[in-house]
């Protein structure tokens, strides 16, 4: 074993010379299909196909013969060509966006056994600290990931998903399509096609939530911000909680995570985690003031519904499944959000998740995973949330689950992907051709949506009385109760020209928030109650034709 150690160390040197003497092609062939394929330790696949250009973004990464681990993160050099939109970048163009630092190393869960990886990657001074900085046109931050679609063939469900969720108004990972090089041993290699996007954090561009600093351990600072999943990844060691009643669920810690959350902080996410599982226990669960809604924003917990089911994932509820917590005076409840973790949904063939009929909140699908939160099934037994998820489920089939518009959403990606695809399926050997699976997510969505529009439960208040209820579900406010600042959030089919108003209970109108035209697509703005009484008001919102109110606690 020595001897072939040092024969491989010379290899490797006699290799570095010839990549400098131009003599790169007979030393891959020769050397790198044969022993480099048995001591990589990935067992990622060598490159197979030539690569020189694309109309991706490039991302080349050096790690100066380093192997990118599991853990920890590896100091690494990272460049970024991107000439512009559907523009040719060639692999020796110099870098036009970053050009620095990265630590980085293998990230996921069953993902870790396939040949193409995923990266987490931060982007670092030369001392190794994180830097925040633009990548790719996203908002600066030092925190990201390099998905590998290998599993999807459609190359494009998880940033389809984010897509959708943000035009309902979410935070969802804003996403990147590049292709991937890899430098380890002195010469590139080809990985194919990836999604560079943001990570899921605390953050003003992200998660918008307060801070949480170490001696944030009593009063309303103790309230927030939180970031908590449901998320068996046996591979990262994360620490977290496991809930008392009844399921015994384990919560990762994501904000703060394991190694810098107190003991109070650990005490007061677990003890809320407790109580919102206990008060849909509790007979009067449905009580709209004391019951589980005390606890939660319920139309998150619909809205994730809606999704889990509409794409049938496989790991729905159970893995991958985020929540957030702000702190008690924004708000304070718990949000069933935001998406993550979508390439095994959308017609994936397991546990019959490809047949466009049937639930998965009640599924049997990978139950050595853990179980599916009782939660979503306890909701369902409240009218008043069944009538409202119907509701949502209404609004957002005629805006954006509509079917057209998804499906614009996927035509254009197809069509950006279409020759990069080629490479995809080329370097990992897919037996499949894109075309026919982009037909097939197609079909599969156009059934699925079909099927739900005539199962999923529930009576719509609205339905066939008025748009003008149908106008009004399409709108959420929060915080609720709310002191100081509230925001209304809403999706709008085409451009319009919205009056805001407030009530009181009396009918009285104490305040114009605004009268101003907002764009088709997501919309969110913000308003100062800080001056208001506290009290039960009703914001009333009108295009001129239709008109509703929504209910506003304004808190002391």
């Amino acid at each position: 074993m020595r001897v072939y150690s040092l024969l491989l160390v010379f290899h490797l040197v006699i290799g570095a010379r010839l990549s400098a003497q131009g003599n790169l092609p007979y030393f891959e062939n020769n050397f790198r299909q044969s022993e480099m394929r048995q001591y990589a330790p990935d067992n990622a696949l060598i490159q197979a196909i030539p690569f020189d250009s694309s109309t991706l973004p490039i991302v080349y990464i050096k790690t100066n013969w380093q192997f990118i681990p599991d853990e920890p993160k590896i100091m690494a050099d990272m460049w970024i060509i991107d000439n512009g939109y559907n523009q040719v970048n060639h692999v020796n163009d110099p870098a036009t966006d970053y050009n620095g630092k990265i630590g980085i190393e293998r990230r996921g869960n069953i993902s870790q056994l396939w040949p193409q990886k995923n990266y987490s990657v931060e982007t670092r001074t030369a001392d190794s600290l994180p830097l925040d900085t633009f990548v790719l046109g996203m908002p600066q931050d030092n925190d990201w990931v390099l998905y590998g679609p290998y599993d999807d063939r459609t190359l494009m469900k998880n940033v389809m998903t984010y897509e959708l969720a943000r035009q309902m108004g979410y935070w969802a990972p804003r996403c990147r399509y590049v292709e991937l090089v890899i430098n380890t041993w002195g010469w590139p290699e080809y990985k194919g096609v990836y999604v560079m996007m943001e990570k899921i954090k605390r953050d003003n561009n992200r998660v918008d939530i307060a801070k949480l600093d170490y001696d944030d351990n009593a009063g309303d600072s103790l309230t927030g911000g939180y970031i908590i999943a449901i998320d068996s990844n046996f591979w990262s060691g994360e620490l977290g909680f496991n809930s008392t009643q009844p399921q015994g669920l384990w919560f990762s810690y994501k904000y703060p995570d394991g190694d810098t959350i107190t003991p109070q902080q650990e005490a007061y996410i677990k003890a809320y985690i407790d109580s919102f599982e206990l008060s849909l226990l509790q007979p009067n669960f449905q009580d709209l003031q004391n019951g589980f809604r005390k606890f939660c924003y319920e139309h998150t917990f619909q809205d994730y519904f809606i999704f889990q089911e509409l794409s049938k994932n496989i790991d729905a509820f159970k893995r991958s499944n985020y929540f957030y917590k702000d702190k008690h005076s924004k708000g304070g409840k718990l949000h069933n959000m935001p998406f993550w973790d979508y390439n095994s949904a959308w017609g994936i063939t397991a546990c019959a998740l490809e047949e466009d009929t049937g639930w998965v909140y009640n599924t049997w699908c990978w139950p050595s995973m853990g179980p599916i939160p009782f939660w979503y099934s306890r909701m369902l037994q409240d009218s008043i949330y069944l009538r409202d998820l119907k509701c949502r489920w209404i609004t957002w089939r005629s805006t954006v689950l509509d079917t057209a518009n998804i499906f614009i959403i996927i035509d254009s990606l197809a069509a950006y992907l279409a020759v990069p695809s080629q490479r995809q399926y080329a370097q990992y050997n897919f037996s499949e051709t894109f075309a026919g699976q982009v037909d097939t997510l197609k079909m599969f969505i156009r059934k699925r949506i079909a099927w739900l529009d005539a199962n999923l439960p529930g009576n719509c208040w609205n339905l066939g009385l008025s748009e003008n209820a149908s106008f009004g579900d399409m709108f959420s406010v929060y915080p609720n109760p709310a002191s100081g600042e509230v925001s209304l959030s809403f999706y709008l089919g085409s451009e319009k020209k919205l009056k805001i108003e407030l009530y009181n209970t009396l009918g009285e109108k104490v305040k114009t928030l605004g009268e101003q035209e907002f764009q088709a697509g997501s919309n969110t703005v913000s308003f100062d109650i800080s001056r208001m009484p506290p009290g039960v008001y009703f914001m009333q919102v009108s295009d001129g034709v239709t008109s509703f109110g929504k209910k506003l606690v304004i808190a002391d």
